[in-house]
C-alpha cells in the first residue's frame, strides 16, 4: 500500500516544532514522526504503520484525499488486518527511549516525558477545558436552584460502618431519608445506576481494607460485583448488587474482627503484611510456615512468634482459617465435589477437610452446602 511515501510528504508540516507527532490515516491506522537528532531538527524518521489495541484520540489526522489517494485501494481491508497492533503505552515507552537516547542525565529538564508526548498528541484538549467550563456553570446553577448532593456525613457513616464491621449500623444508615440526591453521572437511568454502583463499591472496598480485610479479597469482590452490574438490564438489580456488596464487605470485616483482634490494620507489621499477601496468593495447595518464611526472607521460628504476638493466633491456624473460608465459598458457589475441594486447598484427605471444617463451623461440609447454597445456583447448575 502506498501510504508510507504519501505520509512522508506531510511529515514535516505535522511535526512542526515538536519532538514527535503521532497521527492517524483515515482513522484506521497510525504513523509516528520523530526527530532523529536533537541538534538537527530537519532530520526525522517515520515509524509505522501500526494500530492500537484500544481507541486512541489523535490530535492530528489525515484523510486519504489529503495525501493524494482518492480511491480506496484494492484489498485494503486485508492489508489493514496485517498492520501490527500495539498498546499506546508501549509505543510511548519506545518513543521516550529513542528521543532521550544520549541526553545528558544531569539535566532532566531536556528529557521528553510520557505526559509531554500524550498531551501533544493523544489528549483531547476540548474535553479537558469542558470539565472546568461545566464545573463553573453547573455549580452556580444548581446552587441557585437549591439542588444539592447527598450529605457528605451520610457517606462517611456508611464507610465507617463497613470499616468497623457494623452490619446493623450500615443497615440503619442506608435506610435514612434526606433531601439530597446522587450526582448525574450518565444520560440513561441504567448507566447512571451502574456508575453509581461502581463508585459505591469502590469506596466500600477501600473502607473494608482499612478495616483489616485483605486487599485481594476486597478487590475480587469489587471486580465480580461490577462485572455483574455491567451485565444487568434493569436498575433495580443493579442497586441490589451494589447494596449487597456493601453488606458483604461489612460482614467480612465483622467476621475478621471477631476471630482476629489484630488492632489497627494501618499499624500492622510490614513482615506480617507480606506474610498475609503470600498466604492469600498461595492458598491453592499445601502451604507451610517454612515456605512462607523463605519467601519473605525471615527465619521460620521468628515469623511464627511474630505472627502469634501480632495477630493473637498461630500462623498455622490463620492459614487453616483462610482455607476454610475459601472452602465455604466453593461449597456454596461451585459444583466442585468435596474430594476436589480438599485436593484443591492442599488438605491431606477429604477426612482432613471435614475434620477441620467441623472444628471451625460446627457443621460438616455437606450440611453447610445444603443450608447455604442459593436456590438459583442449584437451579442453574441443574
Amino acid at each position: 500500500m502506498p501510504f508510507g511515501p504519501a505520509a512522508q510528504k506531510h511529515a514535516p508540516d505535522l511535526l512542526g516544532e515538536r519532538s514527535c507527532c503521532i497521527f492517524s490515516l483515515a482513522g484506521d491506522f497510525a504513523y509516528c514522526i520523530l526527530v532523529s537528532r536533537n541538534d538537527s531538527p530537519e532530520e526525522w524518521a517515520l515509524l509505522g504503520p501500526l494500530r492500537f489495541d484500544a481507541p486512541v484520540f489523535f490530535q492530528h489526522s489525515l484523510g486519504f484525499c489529503q495525501i493524494g489517494i482518492h480511491d480506496r485501494p484494492e484489498h485494503y481491508d486485508d492489508w489493514l488486518k496485517s498492520v501490527p497492533v500495539c498498546h499506546l503505552e508501549d509505543l510511548i515507552s519506545c518513543l521516550m527511549l529513542l528521543l532521550n537516547a544520549g541526553q545528558n542525565e544531569a539535566d532532566p529538564r531536556r528529557r521528553i516525558t510520557r505526559e509531554q508526548i500524550l498531551v501533544a498528541n493523544c489528549i483531547n484538549p476540548e474535553k479537558l477545558d469542558n470539565v472546568r467550563r461545566e464545573f463553573a456553570k453547573t455549580s452556580f446553577e444548581q446552587l441557585e436552584e437549591g439542588i444539592v448532593h447527598n450529605p457528605w456525613n451520610h457517606e462517611l457513616r456508611q464507610t465507617l460502618c463497613i470499616e468497623h464491621g457494623d452490619v446493623e449500623g450500615l443497615r440503619k444508615v442506608l435506610q435514612e431519608n434526606f433531601t439530597g440526591r446522587f450526582g448525574t453521572l450518565a444520560r440513561s437511568p441504567l448507566r447512571q445506576a451502574i456508575d453509581i454502583g461502581i463508585v459505591t463499591i469502590t469506596v466500600a472496598s477501600r473502607a473494608a481494607i482499612r478495616g483489616g480485610l485483605h486487599a485481594e479479597t476486597a478487590f475480587y469482590l469489587s471486580d465480580i460485583s461490577i462485572q455483574n452490574m455491567e451485565k444487568c438490564s434493569d436498575v433495580e438489580t443493579v442497586e441490589q448488587i451494589y447494596n449487597d456488596a456493601q453488606f458483604h464487605y461489612a460482614e467480612l470485616v465483622r467476621d475478621l474482627k471477631k476471630e482476629l483482634p489484630e488492632g489497627n490494620p494501618k499499624d500492622e507489621n510490614e513482615h506480617i503484611a507480606h506474610c498475609k499477601d503470600y498466604i492469600y496468593t498461595h492458598l491453592h495447595g499445601v502451604l507451610t510456615v517454612s515456605e512462607i518464611a523463605d519467601a519473605i526472607g525471615l527465619n521460620a521460628s521468628y515469623l511464627s512468634s511474630l505472627f502469634r504476638k501480632t495477630c493473637g493466633v498461630s500462623l498455622k491456624e490463620y492459614i487453616l482459617r483462610r482455607k476454610i473460608d475459601l472452602a465455604k465459598n466453593l461449597l456454596i458457589y461451585s459444583s466442585y465435589s468435596l474430594p476436589d475441594i480438599a485436593g484443591y486447598l492442599g488438605f491431606s484427605s477429604q477426612c482432613h477437610l471435614i475434620r477441620e471444617f467441623r472444628r471451625f463451623t460446627g457443621q460438616t461440609p455437606a450440611r453447610y452446602r445444603k443450608l447455604y447454597t442459593p436456590e438459583d445456583f442449584i437451579r442453574d447448575s441443574l
